[in-house]
């Protein structure tokens, strides 16, 4: 009797064992032309690979993905699945790390997941291009996954977490990026910006610095680095990186602006109140350089308001300090000299600010802004300078 049933548990393990065995043939006959019945495909992969009799069978994991594969996006079937490619890629892989050696494992790794990488990458793009930046996310990420050390998917991965506003994941593949010696410049950029926006200055300007020594010669690297040592209240490093962009930029106005701006600041500096701190002793140099670079902007274009204005108002606030001073000095003579000191600089800035009235657009409100600022300073060099009539005129003006 015994051994009756030792036989009957023996025949219906082997039976059990069959039936999960032709539950993987039956989903594979399913999924095959002409049948391409997914949904019960489907439903027969999953009892299969559900079981302790076939949950470790290379082939039902490989039949999985294709099932899942076909799934994608099908017409009839596609709701069937959320994660249509991603399951499909998972059930490859199974199948490869239970037998690497299997008769489907080179095509696997040589059609099926190459197909799926693509399909996965396009997804992606699809979603960014759809404005759905978290999605996309999620597909590159897993483009990652299947493709390790493709660039193009870190990449869009990091344009994709920036965009999705997950700056955490945008600086890891921004990084990532960098440490494999990719050298775009605008990835030392975006990655500069993520950490200024996180107001860690100092990293910001690191990465800028780590992106001019693989680029020197790239301008966007300059202007990042230039922008950083501005707001860092560090000129005078500022004032190299700005020549080094002349240098290769000689036509751009916006650099004899700030370049002329800086050296200004150097030489008149001020508190975080606007409050004027004590001129430092190249401060007669560092003026000498102001005016020598707005000059050299000017040459270049000459209807400039910009530029002239900055000329001009540097002129003006040096007479103007200069007036104050003589108003302190006691003895008559020596007054006289710095007051006439301040004249010949009112006269100086007079050309300068009529030029800027003159080609000011005033499309704008900060054009408006300046071109106000521009009368209210010819109008006090007409009266330090006598100039009766263009003073009356231009009072006529402002009113």
């Amino acid at each position: 009797m015994k051994k009756a049933v030792l036989f009957l548990w023996i025949f219906l393990g082997a039976a059990g064992a069959y039936a999960q065995k032709a539950k993987v043939k039956a989903a594979f006959n399913y999924y095959k032309e002409p049948y391409q019945q997914y949904d019960k495909a489907k439903e027969a992969i999953e009892e299969a690979i559900a079981n302790d009799q076939t949950k470790s069978s290379a082939e039902a994991w490989y039949y999985r993905g294709l099932i899942y594969a076909a799934l994608y996006k099908n017409e009839k079937y596609g709701s069937l699945c959320d994660r249509c490619l991603q399951t499909s890629y998972e059930s490859y892989k199974k199948s490869l790390d239970l037998d690497p050696k299997s008769n489907y494992a080179i095509e696997i790794n040589a059609l099926r997941i190459p197909f799926l990488t693509n399909q996965v990458f396009k997804e992606g793009v699809d979603n960014f291009n759809n404005r759905n930046y978290s999605k996309a996310l999620e597909s590159f990420e897993l483009v990652q996954v299947m493709a390790p050390g493709d660039t193009s998917a870190i990449t869009n991965s990091a344009f994709s977490a920036e965009r999705a506003g997950n700056t955490e994941k945008a600086k890891v593949n921004y990084e990532k990026l960098i440490g494999m010696g990719v050298k775009d410049p605008n990835h030392f950029i975006s990655l500069s910006n993520i950490y200024r926006s996180a107001n860690d200055n100092a990293k910001a300007l690191e990465v800028i610095r780590n992106g001019r020594r693989a680029n020197p010669d790239t301008l966007s690297l300059m202007y990042s680095e230039i922008n950083l040592l501005l707001a860092m209240d560090r000129g005078s490093e500022a004032t190299d990186v700005i020549n080094a962009a002349l240098a290769k930029d000689a036509s751009n106005e916006s650099l004899y602006l700030v370049l002329g701006s800086n050296y200004d600041k150097l030489a008149n500096p001020k508190d975080a109140d606007g409050k004027e701190l004590p001129k430092p002793a190249n401060s007669a140099e560092m003026a000498a350089k102001a005016v020598e670079v707005y000059k050299q902007g000017l040459e270049k274009n000459p209807n400039s308001y910009s530029l002239n204005f900055n000329l001009g108002a540097f002129y003006f606030n040096m007479g103007a300090d200069q007036n104050n001073s003589a108003n302190k000095i006691k003895s008559p003579d020596e007054s006289d000299k710095m007051r006439a000191k301040a004249i010949q600089n009112f006269k100086n800035a007079q050309p300068y600010l009529e030029k800027a009235m003159e080609t000011n657009p005033r499309t704008n409100e900060e054009d408006r802004s300046i071109y106000d600022a521009t009368m209210g300073s010819l109008k006090e060099v007409y009266a330090r300078t006598n100039q009766t009539e263009k003073y009356q005129k231009i009072s006529d003006q402002m009113k």
